[in-house]
């Protein structure tokens, strides 16, 4: 696919760091888990984006789950499915937001790119921004895990619904911010 924006290459370390938290957790113990006990913590909290300060345990348990099965499925077809950005805050999703309108130099062009609090499904727990090849085998195979490219002019974000999941579909990504889907 032909990409508007460049792909950085994934940090050996964050990619090690993900094979491991998957191995691990994959395993089922119950010892050494995530801070409420959940194994799903354990993997949210290892794979930490450069922009999230935060330990990542509010990422929405099916949405982990589908990245789980996502990764373990994309490792055998040989791509490597690495997470840049995961869970955010509202105050980093605030700080993101300002960073933004002082790039861009208007509150409008930067809304297209970093949403407000109340709107971003990061900091609802149902987004991760994917690097590198992982981001087209999302795009060609996600919909079976529910993860879906929802913004047209973004191709590393990714999202995840239920109802996604259960039909093994994703919609068409929006062209409008606007028109971006709700929870």
């Amino acid at each position: 696919m032909d990409r508007s924006t460049p792909r950085s290459t994934p940090s050996v370390v964050l990619l090690l760091a993900v094979a491991a938290a998957l191995i691990w957790v994959g395993r089922g113990e119950a010892t050494e888990n995530g801070p409420s006990g959940n194994p799903i913590d354990s993997l949210t909290s290892v794979a930490l984006p450069p922009t999230t300060t935060t330990e990542a345990t509010a990422l929405h348990p099916g949405l982990a789950a589908a990245l789980r099965a996502a990764t373990s499925e994309a490792a055998r077809a040989g791509t490597v499915i690495t997470i840049t950005s995961g869970f955010r805050t509202a105050d980093e999703q605030a700080r993101l937001l300002a960073d933004a309108i002082e790039e861009h130099g208007s509150r409008q062009v930067a809304l297209r790119w970093v949403f407000e609090p109340e709107r971003s499904m990061h900091v609802r727990g149902l987004a991760v921004d994917v690097g590198g090849p992982g981001a087209d085998w999302l795009e060609e195979h996600g919909g079976r895990f529910g993860l879906c490219r929802t913004l047209d002019w973004e191709w590393w974000h990714f999202e995840w619904r239920d109802r996604w999941q259960d039909e093994g579909a994703c919609p068409s990504p929006v062209h409008d911010p606007a028109a971006a889907p709700g929870p």
